[in-house]
């Protein structure tokens, strides 16, 4: 059996990832009241989705010091 090689661009490869910063996007907030977020370590493009109650989320972010991204990715002023 031939195996194709696959080309993969490994994280720790990336001139611009640095596992020290942190980033949120928020994408919404739901019926609750929680916020729906997008955090990301190193690089924005790598996240998972959460969701917080707000006061929970401005200190995860604070905790975090995280970057806020807008929703094109682009970093917020606070």
């Amino acid at each position: 059996m031939h195996r194709q090689a696959v080309e993969t661009t490994s994280v720790k490869g990336r001139d611009d990832f640095n596992p020290q910063h942190r980033f949120v996007k928020v994408t919404g907030i739901n019926a609750q009241g929680f916020v729906e977020f997008e955090f990301a370590v190193g690089s924005p493009e790598l996240c998972v989705e959460l969701m917080l109650p707000p006061a929970a989320f401005e200190e995860f972010c604070l905790t975090q010091k995280a970057v806020r991204l807008d929703a094109l990715g682009l970093m917020t002023r606070h």
